[in-house]
């Protein structure tokens, strides 16, 4: 990976660019079989998003549908990634329901899950705002001074990109959900949840099968806005500790996490050569696809 000039490698496998978690880099295949082999529940949930898709936001949604009540979960979702625990043992001792949450593509998933026909909620944002969000990531954990420019072409569409990158990833769920005859796949679209949050709330409980009361829901949304999720973050939230960061540090990323949270900020750093170049990649990589992005 290309960074202000200088070459950092992430870890590399099944052609796809992984977390430099310090597992990952010294056996990734592992970490990953012992996803794909995960022994789960019948009332476990996946959240399974392509990086930087909101997953912090819609996890902790999940989390307060499954308690019924608009109450912050004490630790961050990092205590339930797949990717990042330092030992797969400690997803055992989780309380159920478990609201797992993982970045792997679909075929990576835990096979008795699937069998199982266990709930996977997916969500799935305009790729332009994943990339942006991805670029500021980047740069906020490894620094450097790379532009946008220099991400977009080397990383978000380069030869080896994060998680087998944007299109594959989804298109992989798209066939996976058409395949899906349990109804186990519910794909929430972000750009829906920034603008009908109530309405989509509803359905992610109908969808986990949870009665909840308007004024739940209400409660809920208001808790999970932008601002109330990054206040909590800073002030409620334990950290993990499984990171070789110290606790500031950590504090610190946590809560730059959540940058801005905005649809369309996309517009404020593609070039107009940029923006072209990336829908003519989108037209044809997308040409068999249903999938309906909401680009605004």
């Amino acid at each position: 990976m290309e960074n202000n000039g200088e070459e950092k490698p992430f870890p590399v496998f099944d052609g796809m660019s992984v977390p430099p978690f310090p597992h990952l880099i010294e056996d990734a295949e592992k970490r990953f079989k012992e996803i794909r082999n995960l022994e789960c529940r019948k009332d476990d949930i996946i959240l399974a998003t392509y990086p930087k898709s909101g997953t912090h936001w819609i996890w902790e949604i999940v989390c307060m549908i499954l308690k019924k009540k608009a109450e912050y979960m004490k630790e961050t979702k990092e205590f339930q990634f797949l990717e990042a625990l330092p030992d797969m043992s400690i997803v055992n001792n989780l309380a159920s329901p478990r609201p797992l949450n993982t970045h792997v593509p679909y075929r990576w998933l835990p096979k008795q899950h699937i069998e199982n026909g266990g709930k996977i909620v997916h969500v799935l944002r305009n790729p332009k705002d994943v990339a942006v969000s991805m670029y500021y990531h980047i740069k906020r954990l490894h620094g450097g001074s790379m532009d946008f420019n220099t991400f977009y072409e080397k990383i978000f569409v380069g030869p080896v990109q994060h998680m087998g990158g944007w299109f594959s990833y989804e298109k992989e769920f798209e066939r996976a959900e058409a395949a899906d005859k349990q109804g186990a796949i519910f794909t929430v679209h972000y750009e829906s949840m920034k603008k009908n949050p109530t309405d989509e709330t509803k359905r992610l409980a109908n969808f986990l099968n949870v009665d909840l009361t308007d004024e739940v829901i209400d409660e809920i949304v208001d808790k999970c806005s932008f601002r109330k999720l990054k206040e909590a973050t800073e002030s409620v939230k334990d950290l993990p500790k499984f990171s070789n960061r110290s606790p500031d540090k950590m504090k610190q990323l946590m809560t730059k996490m959540y940058r801005k949270g905005e649809i369309g900020d996309w517009k404020n750093h593609f070039t107009v050569a940029l923006n072209e170049h990336f829908d003519a990649v989108f037209k044809e990589e997308m040409k068999d696809s249903k999938i309906k992005v909401q680009f605004e």
